[in-house]
């Protein structure tokens, strides 16, 4: 959306008329109002027959988890989960065709002529920025890993911890550039993609192995001197195929999104991080007088 917006024209070739915009106000008010209310009327009544109970009770029991939200997605529903993350993986795979289809032919050329109506600045990798997004990288992976790990039961999981990772990849790219970021960082994201849904229907197969149907969770407790007693679910690996997913769909999609962005502004992919390295003195004809 932010992408489209920038580089959308600025203004309108034509205004709506009066009578549209009245219209188009009185449709908008309608529709807010009428969907307020649906969900004003679901909300302040008691639904009979509600499975919430049948969760809250038998979410440690049979999903060996506290956390009844991510029991629900990797257990007791884990189908949906299933096919959630396989037609993320689809979405962002149509993303990168699209986008693959602009950069070439008619469109592309559209693009190299496309003029620039805001003013940008110079200073494309500003120092703080990259200095910044460095010291934090290790921080959000490590971040990331905790809330993978949490997820059962606390709140957290793989696709919460797919996104931080995700967020803090793109502030490399962000920061950094396109182009250094992509020379160190050597992932094969549709590779990611694949792998997270192979991961998923592993663990789900799994199950098939004790005689009980696909997806079934199971889950030990494990004794160790120092750490002590901790659990063991099999919903782990399920929850790593959705965090490979989401971190493979995510930036598989924002990075050929860019793509169009730097077409657009005729930006050179850079291989430095910064513009002008601060470690490197500039002469100056003051200086070498």
């Amino acid at each position: 959306m932010l992408l489209a917006l920038n580089i959308l024209p600025k203004e309108t070739p034509k205004e709506s008329l009066p009578g549209r915009k009245l219209r188009d106000g009185v449709v908008s008010i309608a529709a807010g109002l009428g969907i307020g209310g649906a969900i004003w009327t679901i909300m302040t009544r008691d639904l009979p027959n509600s499975i919430s109970a049948y969760h809250l009770a038998n979410s440690k029991i049979e999903g060996g988890g506290t956390n009844v939200v991510n029991v629900i997605l990797v257990d007791f529903r884990g189908f949906d989960t299933f096919g959630e993350i396989i037609v993320l993986g689809i979405a962002a795979l149509s993303i990168f065709a699209l986008i693959e289809t602009v950069t070439q032919g008619e469109a592309a050329k559209r693009l190299a002529s496309w003029v620039v109506s805001n003013r940008r600045s110079a200073d494309r990798h500003p120092m703080m920025m990259v200095v910044a997004t460095r010291v934090m990288l290790p921080l959000s992976l490590m971040v990331g890993v905790y809330i993978f790990l949490r997820g059962h039961n606390e709140p957290g999981g793989g696709f919460i911890a797919g996104l931080v990772v995700s967020v803090a990849l793109v502030m490399q790219y962000m920061a950094s550039g396109f182009g250094w970021t992509q020379n160190r960082m050597k992932v094969n994201y549709h590779g990611m993609i694949g792998l997270g849904v192979i991961a998923a229907a592993i663990t789900g197969a799994s199950a098939w192995v004790a005689g009980l149907p696909f997806l079934t969770s199971g889950f030990v407790h494990v004794h160790l001197p120092i750490v002590g007693e901790f659990e063991l679910a099999s919903a782990m690996g399920f929850d790593l195929g959705v965090f490979l997913t989401v971190v493979g769909a995510v930036m598989l999609a924002l990075a050929k999104l860019s793509q169009v962005e730097r077409m657009a502004e005729h930006v050179d992919v850079n291989l430095d991080p910064m513009d002008h390295d601060p470690s490197v003195r500039i002469a100056t004809p003051e200086k070498e007088a």
